[in-house]
C-alpha cells in the first residue's frame, strides 16, 4: 500500500477515535434548556426573569440552534445542586456576545460577559469555545443572553472541572494532529516544488495554508492561538480564507489536469468560479459577515459540486489517477454540505457540524497530495522510458549521441547559470525592497513603517521579560519658520544633518533612530530605564542644539537649530504599546508648550 494511504486511514481512524472518545472521563450533564427570543433588544435581567412561564420555549437537554438568527435569544438553566465543582462550558466558539448569569436562589448574581467580540485574553478560562466557573453549589438558576451574526448555536453543558480538562485532552490531540498533517502537507509539497519546479506543488501548498486558516477559524483555534487580539481578522476569518482557499484551489486543479489546454470549457467554468472566490474574499473586508457567509456557503457547495463534475469527466475521458481526485473532492464536498446545513439550522449534530468539514478537508488533502504524487511520478516515468527508447535508438550513432549529450549539457548548465542569476537578482531585488520599504528617503533612517512594527515587538519582549523600555520622541522646534525662512532645500539639509546627529549620540545595538514624520523623529531605546532614558535625551539635544547647522542654499549663515524631547517608559498601566506611544508625545507637547528646547519626562 502506498504511504499516502497509510497516512490517510491512520488519520482518518485517529481523528474519529480522538473525536468520539468518552471513555477517559466522565460525561457532562446536560441540563434541561428553555429559551426565549428577545425582539425587545432592550430587556433586562431582570424583565427576563420576571416573564411568566408561559414564554419560555422548552426545548429539554438538546442543544439551541436557531440557524442565522441575529435576534437575541435568551436562555434559562435550571442548576441542580452539587458538592463538587462545576465549569459551564457554550462548545460553539463563533458567538459574538454572550452573556452569562448566574442567579441564586437568595439574590446572589454572577455574570460573565464573553463573545469572538471581545479580546480572547478576557475570557475567564482559556478555550476554544466559552467556559467559565460555575460560582454555586447549590441549586440556582442560569440565564444566557446570546447574539451573534454567525449561526446561533448553543451547545451547553455543565462538567466536573477535572472531568472537563480530561475530557479536552483526546479533543486537542485530534486537532493537533490534524494541523499537524496539514503542516507536513505544506512542508512535502513545498520540498516537491523547490526540487521539480512543478507549479501545482507551489499552489496545493498555498491551498492548504488557507484550508488550515480556515479550519483554525471554525474550530476557534485560529483566535486562540494565532490571532487573539485580531478582532478585525476574528469577524472576517472564514469568508476571507474560504474564498481564498478557493481561489488556489481553482488554480491548483488547473495546473494539475492542464485545463488550459485539454479542456477549455470546463477550464472557464473553473475561472469563473474562483473570480467569485476572490470577490467573496474581497466584499469580507468592507461588507458584514452576516451576508459574506451567505455568499460563501451556497457558493461552496456549489464550487465543490462542480470540482466533483469535473473530476468525474476527467475520470471518463480516462485521465490517470481521476478517480483518487474525484474521491477527495467528493469527501469534501460531503463534509461542505453537512456544515452548511448544521450552520443553517437544518440538522441537528455538534460533532457534524464543528468537525465534519475538518475530517473531510484532511481527507482531501490527504488524498490530493496523493494524486499530485503519482501524477507527477507517473509523468516522470514516462518521461524517464522515454529516454530509454531513445537511447536504444541511438546506439548505432554513439558519436552523434556524443554530441548531442555534450550539446544538452551545455544546455543545462546555460539554463543552470540563467536560473542562478534570476534568483541572485531577485534576492538582492528582495532585499533593496526590504530596504526601500522600511528607509526614510531623505534621512536614510528607518521609517515610520519600520517603526511601527517594531516598537511593537520591542514592547511585547519587554512585557515577556520584564525589562525596561524607553521611548524618546523628538521635534525640531519651529521648524516651518525655517522652511519659510531658508526654503525647503534648507529644510531638507536640515532634517538630514538633524538625523545624523540623532544616529551619533544613539549608538548602542539595539537602539533604533526612526523619522517618525515631518521633523519629528524616535529613538526606541530597549533595556533602559527612565533615568538613562533621561540621559540620553539630554544628549540628543545637546548634540543638535550646541553646534549650528550648516547653511545651505543662497545664505551662508549657520542656522541655530534646537528641539523638544518627550520621554516614556513602559509602566505597568500600559496596556498595549499605544499607551507608551501617547505617553511620549504628551511629554513632547508639554515641552514645546514650556517654551520648547527642553525636555519632559511623561509622569
Amino acid at each position: 500500500m502506498n504511504v499516502f494511504a497509510k497516512v490517510l486511514a491512520v488519520f482518518a481512524l485517529s481523528i474519529f477515535g480522538l473525536f468520539t472518545n468518552t471513555s477517559v472521563a466522565s460525561e457532562p450533564e446536560l441540563p434541561n434548556i428553555a429559551y426565549f427570543k428577545a425582539d425587545d433588544v432592550a430587556l433586562s435581567l431582570d424583565d427576563v426573569r420576571n416573564m411568566p412561564a408561559d414564554q419560555w420555549n422548552s426545548i429539554g437537554n438538546e442543544a439551541p440552534s436557531f440557524g442565522y438568527d441575529t435576534t437575541p435569544h435568551w436562555l434559562r438553566v435550571d442548576v441542580p445542586a452539587a458538592d463538587f465543582y462545576r465549569l459551564l462550558q457554550i462548545e460553539y466558539p463563533l458567538l459574538d456576545h454572550v452573556d452569562v448569569y448566574f442567579v441564586a436562589f437568595d439574590g446572589r448574581v454572577e455574570h460573565h460577559y464573553m463573545g469572538d467580540t471581545q479580546p480572547f485574553y478576557r475570557r475567564p478560562i482559556a478555550a476554544d469555545g466559552f467556559v467559565v466557573p460555575v460560582p454555586f453549589n447549590d441549586a440556582h438558576t442560569m440565564f444566557i443572553r446570546v447574539q451573534t451574526s454567525s449561526s446561533l448555536s448553543v451547545p451547553i453543558r455543565i462538567w466536573e472541572t477535572s472531568a472537563f480538562h480530561q475530557a479536552e485532552g483526546p479533543r486537542y490531540v485530534a486537532i493537533g494532529l490534524y494541523f499537524g498533517v496539514l503542516l507536513c502537507m505544506v512542508v512535502y509539497n513545498l520540498f516537491g516544488y523547490v526540487v521539480t519546479r512543478e507549479a501545482s506543488f507551489f499552489s496545493y501548498s498555498i491551498y492548504v495554508v488557507f484550508t488550515g486558516l480556515l479550519m483554525a477559524a471554525l474550530s476557534g483555534v485560529g483566535f486562540r492561538y494565532l490571532w487573539p487580539n485580531g478582532l478585525w481578522l476574528q469577524e472576517r476569518a472564514i469568508t476571507l480564507f474560504g474564498g481564498l482557499a478557493f481561489v488556489f484551489a481553482t488554480l491548483f486543479i488547473t495546473q494539475l489536469l492542464s485545463l488550459r489546454k485539454k479542456s477549455k470549457g470546463w477550464h472557464t467554468g473553473l475561472l469563473i468560479l474562483g473570480s467569485f472566490a476572490g470577490l467573496v474574499a474581497i466584499c469580507s473586508l468592507f461588507l458584514p459577515y452576516a451576508i459574506t457567509i451567505f455568499m460563501l456557503l451556497p457558493f461552496s457547495v456549489i464550487a465543490c459540486f462542480y470540482v466533483l463534475v469535473l473530476g468525474v469527466a476527467m475520470w471518463v475521458k480516462g485521465m490517470q489517477h481521476a478517480q483518487i481526485f474525484t474521491l477527495a473532492w467528493f469527501a469534501f464536498l460531503v463534509s461542505i454540505i453537512f456544515n452548511s446545513l448544521g450552520y443553517l439550522g437544518l440538522i441537528d449534530g455538534q460533532f457534524i457540524q464543528r468537525y465534519a468539514i475538518m475530517i473531510g478537508s484532511g481527507i482531501e488533502v490527504l488524498l490530493l497530495s496523493w494524486v499530485i504524487t503519482l501524477m507527477y511520478s507517473a509523468e516522470r516515468t514516462e518521461k524517464l522510458g522515454a529516454q530509454e527508447q531513445m537511447l536504444q535508438h541511438a546506439m548505432a550513432a554513439q558519436e552523434a549521441q556524443r554530441v548531442l549529450n555534450e550539446e544538452l549539457e551545455t544546455r543545462v548548465e546555460d539554463r543552470t547559470r540563467e536560473l542562478q542569476s534570476v534568483s541572485e537578482s531577485l534576492q538582492r531585488a528582495n532585499a533593496e525592497l526590504e530596504r526601500q520599504s522600511n528607509e526614510d528617503g531623505l534621512t536614510k533612517l528607518f521609517n515610520r513603517r519600520f517603526f511601527d512594527t517594531h516598537i511593537y515587538a520591542e514592547f511585547q519582549r519587554s512585557r515577556r521579560a520584564h525589562t525596561p523600555l524607553a521611548l524618546v520622541l523628538l521635534d525640531i522646534d519651529h521648524f516651518k519658520v525655517l522652511n519659510d525662512t531658508y526654503g525647503h532645500q534648507a529644510g531638507d539639509a536640515v532634517l538630514v544633518e538633524f538625523a545624523q546627529r540623532l544616529q551619533k549620540v544613539a549608538t548602542r545595538l539595539n537602539d533604533v533612530v526612526c523619522r517618525y514624520g515631518g521633523e519629528e523623529f524616535a529613538i526606541i531605546l530597549p533595556a533602559t530605564d527612565l533615568t538613562a532614558a533621561e540621559t540620553v535625551a539630554k544628549r540628543l539635544l545637546r548634540a543638535v542644539g550646541e553646534t549650528p547647522f550648516a547653511s545651505v542654499g543662497n545664505t551662508n549663515e549657520p542656522m541655530e537649530v534646537t528641539a523638544s524631547a518627550g520621554v516614556a517608559v513602559i509602566r505597568d498601566n500600559m496596556d498595549n504599546v499605544a499607551d507608551l506611544i501617547a505617553a511620549a508625545d504628551q511629554a513632547l507637547y508639554g515641552a514645546k508648550n514650556r517654551g520648547r528646547d527642553m525636555l519632559v519626562l511623561a509622569d
